[in-house]
């Protein structure tokens, strides 16, 4: 099995060229260059069976040279190095019909474990050929019986990516996976990843790569709404693991599923920690306004809200939820505490403590503090 490397980073090319040990893994290292246009007629050539190529060189670029590639020898199978940066790219690498792409930076194991994958899927192929020709044991309709059991038994090895060219990547659309990250539930996300799922269409989804592919998208797209809320860029990597390791969970596609929700809860969670965060401040904003202001008669929610400048609607949403109970109840409370205080330490009468407190109307008052405390603003005198 032949493999031919393009990379412009001398240090990276010379890295994979020596440090893997390519005649005992039971490869032939067929050539190298360090850009596309160097690489082509080399690659014609020497006919590779398998080509490893960066994304970004000078001259002709390593998408540029998958086209031409993958136009004029089909039968190659081609790796893609990308950096973090360059993700986009692998969607276009999708239509070219690349086999598998590799973020980097990436060491020596993994390539060579990614190298061995895809031997395995030429393997694989080459068997299903000679199985079809004339004169095999095995007539077409066997055969075909013989690929769709290989490609249950080996998800990541079987014949399914060598129709990578009519997956329709353009379905992916990831202000889909944006807006839910910004405003789903967790009760919310495990049918979120199914519908996903079930949105791409079944062709789609049984790609190994299209998987990869839109895994380490919704990875990325968590990561960057993280970001964007001040957590660190290895924040989810803490929680679900690095985005290079994922080869292990995207063997099926429930395992796939089941990672993805891991993904999005996680995210969810770290979101809501920020929120909760904020919303700590704004609350903490709010009851010192109430408590500057809990004499003024005319304070409202309204009021409030717009004093830690938020929507009233909003402000009572999150007053509600953190505080556990309504603003009207936790104002009442704030008043009832400054009128209990008034009893104690002053002869004030009860009307003029109702003024004291924010009621202009001393019956109010005297209903609200015998609703709250079981006894009248006199009773509570006398009994402190």
């Amino acid at each position: 099995m032949k493999v031919f490397l393009v990379e412009d980073e001398i240090i990276m090319r010379e890295g994979i060229r020596n440090n893997i040990e390519w005649e005992k893994e039971g490869f032939e290292f067929v050539g190298e260059a360090s850009d596309g246009e160097l690489a082509y007629p080399l690659i014609q050539e020497s006919k590779p069976d398998i080509l490893i190529t960066d994304i970004r060189m000078p001259f002709m670029d390593g998408l540029e040279l998958s086209r031409r590639v993958k136009k004029e020898m089909p039968h190659i199978k081609i790796i893609v190095l990308s950096g973090y940066d360059e993700f986009e790219y692998a969607r276009e690498g999708i239509r070219i019909g690349i086999t598998e792409y590799l973020l980097k930076p990436i060491d020596g194991n993994k390539l060579l474990e990614a190298v061995k994958r895809v031997a395995q899927l030429i393997r694989s192929e080459q068997e299903l050929q000679q199985e079809s020709e004339p004169g095999s044991e095995l007539d077409s309709q066997e055969s075909s019986q013989v690929q769709k059991e290989r490609t249950a038994v080996q998800p990541s090895q079987g014949g399914e990516e060598a129709e990578i060219g009519i997956l329709e990547v353009g379905k992916l659309d990831r202000r889909v996976a944006e807006r839910f990250l910004k405003t789903g539930l967790k009760s919310e996300v495990s049918n979120f990843v199914d519908d996903y799922f079930s949105s791409f269409g079944i062709n789609n989804i049984q790609s190994l790569l299209f998987r990869q592919y839109v895994t380490t998208d919704m990875y990325f797209t968590a990561v960057s709404m993280l970001e964007g809320l001040g957590y660190e860029n290895g924040e989810l990597a803490k929680h679900c693991g690095e985005i290079r390791d994922i080869n292990k969970v995207l063997s099926s596609v429930e395992s796939n599923k089941v990672y993805l929700k891991k993904v999005l809860t996680t995210a969810i969670d770290l979101r809501e920690a920020v929120s909760r965060k904020k919303y700590h401040s704004l609350l903490e904003e709010a009851k010192s306004y109430i408590e500057q202001h809990y004499d003024d008669v005319n304070i409202s929610l309204n009021s409030v809200a717009a004093s830690v400048n938020l929507s009233p609607n909003h402000f009572s949403s999150i007053f509600s939820q953190e505080m556990g109970k309504t603003f009207v109840e936790y104002l009442t409370f704030v008043r009832m505490e400054k009128a209990k205080e008034l009893l104690r330490t002053s002869s004030l009468k009860s009307a003029e403590i109702a003024y004291a407190v924010g009621y202009k109307d001393a019956h109010y008052f005297s209903y609200l503090f015998k609703k709250n405390q079981d006894c009248t603003p006199k009773e509570y005198r006398q009994r402190a």
